[in-house]
């Protein structure tokens, strides 16, 4: 009986530490960052790949409604981080657009919104 129970917990154990090493090596989507300092937009994002191989290319584009105001491109092998400001307008809505490729296929825009107090 002992030797069952302790037989089952091991495989439990085993399990849960498999679940854990799987969700530490899928990459999260990256999340663009959109602040304002008075009249400027700070504008940031920082992706790590699955695999310190890959090849990425990322481009981040302001918008206030459907007008371009600004953007920022970057590059990188397993990493990019990206950074850029720019004057705003206050009390506009702005929109900063992340497009973005791995080993290049495109994967889907991500986006951050903001209003410029």
């Amino acid at each position: 009986m002992k030797k069952r129970i302790l037989a089952l917990a091991v495989l439990l154990i085993l399990a849960l530490d498999m679940s854990v090493q799987a969700a530490e090596q899928r990459a999260t989507a990256p999340k663009p960052r959109l602040a304002f300092s008075g009249t400027t937009a700070n504008c940031s994002v920082r992706y790590i790949c699955d695999s310190s191989s890959d090849e990425v290319e990322a481009t981040l584009t302001l918008y206030q409604g459907t007008t371009y105001v600004d953007s920022w491109s970057g590059s990188g092998t397993g990493t990019v981080s990206i950074s850029g400001s720019c004057r705003v307008t206050s009390g506009k809505s702005y929109k900063l657009v992340l497009e973005y490729s791995v080993n290049g296929s495109a994967k889907p825009s991500v986006s951050a919104t903001g209003v410029c107090p």
